[in-house]
């Protein structure tokens, strides 16, 4: 029988993790999440609720000063021969391997490891062991099938067939291996992050002993072993091309200052409410020696500036973006903030900037100030409710006033009054027949020209013809509509489905979810809605399923209006039912 390592632990829960770290930032609700791999759902947050909290800074912690190297191994297999495939896990282990490169993590194999069968893995463990030696920081992370077999964790290789328990020391292999090789090279820190707590995939074969979800282990000395839900349960494999998981650890691992348990703490908390409390990530860990940061907060200012300048290696990019914050953070100048969004726009303190811009009052502007009437009380200018002041780098031009917007019905202008007063950068668009449509900064990402772009399109498809950029910011670009110039916008309609082109969605979705989607499985599909939803569904038996579940996915974020944009990789938004054009 293989010696197994018996040390004793701390095995601490996210509630009790909370006593020993500080309390993590709060993060907003994401993507929807379903058990099923094959079905993705996204929500951007619509023009009706425009507002987010802003994120906290992360905590000022001294930078950490190190010479250890930082070793990993990152393993996503998803792409099984004889079980259940996982679309997610390839995408999940390249996010990780990116996010730890950029905290100075050295990769076996220089990149992640994807569907590796039991040779492949074996190999890959052997050489993480080899490059672990000599006091390395080593850190282990696996996303695809795992079972638990008579209190036992293996990893599942690509190639495992599994017939009856006889198979398991052929085709699995077992974590205590990897877990040999870390402690064996005496690093002072181990982590192992395994998103891996999947339904088994070879059920209904005979074999008695698996249990649901992994077993928890001992963590040895220095060791930490993180979970992606408690120990026997089983986590969602995700529904918008990553586990809640992994999602929520490339976040944390980002976030500059958070010491190691930090980061897994706001992990659980992120997870828990992401997933409305059904999926808690666990912590299997020892006492650590000393401090250790994926992303020290910087050294001053002057020091890194004068290393630079001495030939040092270039700041990184998270460190000048700390930098640059420290410096501003107190100023009462909205300029600071503006160019600082410029530079970093999905920065981590980019929610802080803009809630300091919208705190900082606006300055007095003729146009904006109404006197009173003499005799007769205030006007009715003065009475409505001031306008913020345009966003910096917007020519001058009237002040948007939701009851000077032509075309509109009274009925129709007061909702335009969240417009008014939403968050900087957004755009209004107005078409000829009634029809309006505007972008808000409510999830914090937003930029102006997709603010533009997003509003133009959602405005054309319900008005049938391209509609009229009429304000940005809070300035009116077209106040004359005998003199309006439509703005046309492309919403591909037909042929082959192209990422970059999906309509309504926002640019981030664009960028990752709509390329996950093309790289999908067939039969698949893909519903959207103009405000911005959408939904998912692939892998599935036919076409008429796969629309069916797209349309149940973009359905739980608006009831009403979603429509089927792509069937496998063919776009048919502007085709009947019947699959010819209309």
């Amino acid at each position: 029988m293989k010696r197994r390592i018996m040390v004793k632990s701390m095995r601490i829960s996210f509630a009790r993790l909370a006593l020993l770290a500080a309390m993590a930032v709060g993060m907003t609700a994401g993507a929807a999440l379903a058990q099923d791999g094959s079905r993705g759902v996204q929500r951007v947050p619509t023009t009706s609720a425009p507002t987010a909290a802003a994120p906290v800074a992360a905590p000022a912690v001294p930078a950490a000063v190190t010479t250890e190297r930082r070793v990993a191994l990152v393993i996503g297999n998803g792409a099984y021969r004889n079980a259940p495939a996982l679309t997610n896990p390839p995408n999940d282990a390249r996010t990780i391997a990116e996010v730890l490169q950029g905290a100075g993590f050295e990769l076996v194999g220089g990149q992640a490891m994807l569907d590796l069968d039991r040779a492949a893995t074996e190999k890959a463990i052997r050489a993480f062991g080899q490059q672990l030696r000599g006091g390395s920081v080593g850190l282990f992370y696996y996303a695809g099938h795992g079972l638990q077999i008579s209190g036992a964790n293996y990893l599942v290789p690509v190639s495992a067939q599994i017939s009856s328990e006889a198979d398991v020391k052929y085709e699995l292999v077992d974590l205590n291996f990897v877990l040999d090789e870390m402690v064996n090279a005496g690093n002072r820190l181990n982590m192992i992050l395994l998103d891996a707590c999947r339904n088994n995939p070879f059920s209904g074969r005979g074999m008695r002993s698996v249990s649901g979800g992994l077993a928890q282990m001992q963590a040895p000395s220095g060791t930490v072993i993180s979970y992606a839900t408690q120990p026997g349960n089983v986590a969602a494999d995700g529904s918008d091309g990553h586990s809640p998981y992994t999602a929520a650890l490339a976040e944390s691992i980002r976030t500059p200052g958070r010491s190691v348990f930090d980061v897994f703490n706001a992990v659980g908390l992120t997870v828990k409410k992401r997933t409305g409390d059904v999926q808690q990530p666990w912590l299997s860990a020892s006492p650590i020696e000393g401090q250790f940061y994926f992303v020290p907060t910087s050294a001053p200012a002057p020091t890194v500036a004068a290393a630079t300048a001495a030939g040092a290696p270039a700041v990184p990019a998270a460190d000048k973006e700390a930098l640059y914050w420290e410096s501003i953070k107190n100023s009462r100048n909205p300029a600071f903030y503006q160019a600082y969004l410029e530079q970093f726009p999905t920065g981590v303190f980019a929610g802080l900037a803009r809630a300091k811009l919208a705190a900082i009052p606006p300055s007095p502007s003729p146009t904006a100030t109404a006197s009173a009437t003499p005799g007769n009380g205030p006007s009715s200018s003065a009475m409505r409710s001031p306008s913020p002041a345009p966003a910096p780098g917007l020519s001058s031009g009237p002040l948007f006033d939701p009851e000077a917007v032509p075309n509109l019905l009274d009925r129709q202008k007061p909702s335009l009054h969240k417009y008014q007063t939403g968050p900087q950068p957004k755009a209004l668009a107005v078409g000829q027949q009634g029809h309006f449509a505007y972008y808000t900064n409510g999830s914090g990402e937003l930029t102006e020209a997709e603010a533009r772009r997003r509003a133009l399109e959602r405005c054309q498809f319900s008005n049938g013809a391209p509609c009229v950029l009429y304000a940005v910011g809070n300035v009116v670009l077209q106040p004359d509509p005998h003199a309006w110039t439509p703005t046309p916008v492309y919403i591909k309609g037909s042929g082959r489905f192209d990422p970059a082109a999906v309509p309504f969605v926002s640019q981030s979705a664009r960028d990752t979810k709509m390329v996950n989607f093309a790289a999908a499985r067939e039969h698949k599909a893909l519903a959207v809605h103009p405000a911005g939803a959408w939904g998912w569904s692939v892998g599935q038996d036919s076409v008429d399923h796969a629309k069916e579940v797209a349309l149940e996915n973009c359905a739980k974020f608006e009831e009403t209006g979603c429509i089927v944009y792509a069937v496998d990789n063919l776009v048919i938004l502007d085709r009947g039912e019947d699959g010819q054009h209309r």
